[in-house]
């Protein structure tokens, strides 16, 4: 069953257990699943449930929008990282996207309908089951590229590793929308952008590790591996970095709208041509892609010898792959380089026909996301406290 195969993968799981206390940070590795080839029709969901959490569908600024522990990551396609989470008393486990582009914390309802496929194929929070669940009543709703999320809001106790965050109002699940969450690795999600984005103006779970005092530093930071296996997926550490995973230093950035994780971009570059000025962007772990305003989008993927398609991707030709030319981000005055292996996307058609893909994909906004084929290739500071950002690379 279902049940038991999800125990098993438990201990398996804790087997590998290990945890390392520094003060307040706490390391938990995060759990990875075996990389397997991506199919088109997930870049294509991505991209849709990308332009619907910033709200850019008909293209409105996403400014405008109103709305110490570690954890190891799952790298599943590389295209989703996520880890383990527990609610309740006693806990109830759970694997978890951690998403630095929204704010709201969410899980599967045991409430749910059995006509919920991605309900039914997930761990699912049992309310009468936890000793320490305060019921709000308050009705939530988020919205996807393939409609709205929607449930009820909770109060519970959450433990992430050591860390235990109590009175966390979250969201319980009845409604998900399409078939985005069937067969993704993650039940639920794990907001960790600011309060001012989240449905409700819930406060998020970092933020309520900060004013608990769970933490040393109010500042996370991702490594994440682009290629890892099943058990290596990257690193989520909540309360501080870890100079062991990067190289030289960290450049940080000030954040120019304490919202999303939004900073200005000096440039980009492409083959030594300078493309673009003075962008703002925003890092986001919750998507795999990297989202371009129009006029760069066409202009990096017309340079890459990209032939469109009409679902706004573009396909490269897999064989001249080592020819591309090398992407460069500028920011904070330094240099962050995309080689094509960080930026091409294998994947397959619906008939098992490889493909290569462009990873630039349209965003019709001027601005852009940053997410994780340039976090897989930069470690990076989520700085609450210090409201900035800091790139170094990945060790």
């Amino acid at each position: 069953t279902m049940d038991c195969l999800f125990w098993l993968m438990c201990f398996g799981l804790c087997s590998s257990f290990w945890s390392e206390s520094q003060g307040q940070l706490i390391r938990i590795p995060m759990q990875f699943q075996a990389s397997f080839m991506a199919s088109r029709r997930q870049q294509i969901a991505g991209r849709s449930s990308l332009l619907a959490k910033y709200n850019v569908i008909g293209g409105p600024d996403v400014a405008l929008r109103s709305s110490g522990a570690t954890e190891t990551l799952d790298n599943r396609l590389n295209l989703e990282y996520a880890g383990p989470v527990s609610i309740g008393t006693p806990g109830q486990p759970f694997n978890m996207l951690f998403d630095t582009g929204s704010a709201n914390l969410w899980v599967p309802s045991a409430e749910c309908s059995a006509k919920n496929l991605a309900c039914q194929r997930h761990r699912r929070y049992n309310s009468s089951a936890s000793a320490s669940f305060v019921p709000d009543g308050r009705r939530f709703a988020i919205a996807y590229g393939t409609g709205s999320l929607s449930g009820r809001l909770a109060q519970d106790t959450v433990t992430i590793g050591q860390l235990v965050v109590r009175n966390q109002t979250f969201g319980m699940a009845m409604h998900e929308p399409g078939d985005t969450f069937i067969d993704t690795n993650f039940a639920g999600i794990v907001g960790l952008g600011f309060r001012s984005i989240a449905e409700e103006k819930i406060v998020p779970l970092f933020e309520n590790m900060c004013e608990q005092q769970l933490v040393d530093q109010c500042l996370f930071s991702f490594y994440l591996k682009r290629n890892g296996s099943q058990k290596k997926g990257g690193e989520l550490l909540f309360g501080g970095v870890d100079a062991t995973k990067f190289t030289g230093s960290l450049t940080y950035v000030p954040l120019t709208h304490v919202g999303y994780w939004q900073f200005e971009m000096d440039g980009v570059e492409i083959g030594g041509t300078m493309i673009s000025h003075h962008r703002r962007a925003i890092a986001d772990t919750g998507t795999s892609l990297l989202a371009a305003p129009p006029r760069e989008y066409l202009i990096i993927n017309s340079l890459l010898g990209g032939l469109p398609t009409s679902n706004n991707e573009y396909l490269l030709n897999c064989s001249g792959i080592d020819k591309l030319p090398e992407i460069v981000f500028i920011i904070g005055g330094q240099r962050f380089r995309l080689q094509p292996g960080d930026y091409v996307v294998h994947a397959s058609d619906d008939d098992g026909t490889a493909l290569c893909l462009s990873a630039f994909t349209l965003m019709d906004a001027e601005f852009w996301i940053l997410g994780d084929v340039f976090i897989g290739r930069y470690y990076t500071a989520f700085d609450v406290g210090g409201r900035r950002i800091g790139f170094a690379p990945s060790a």
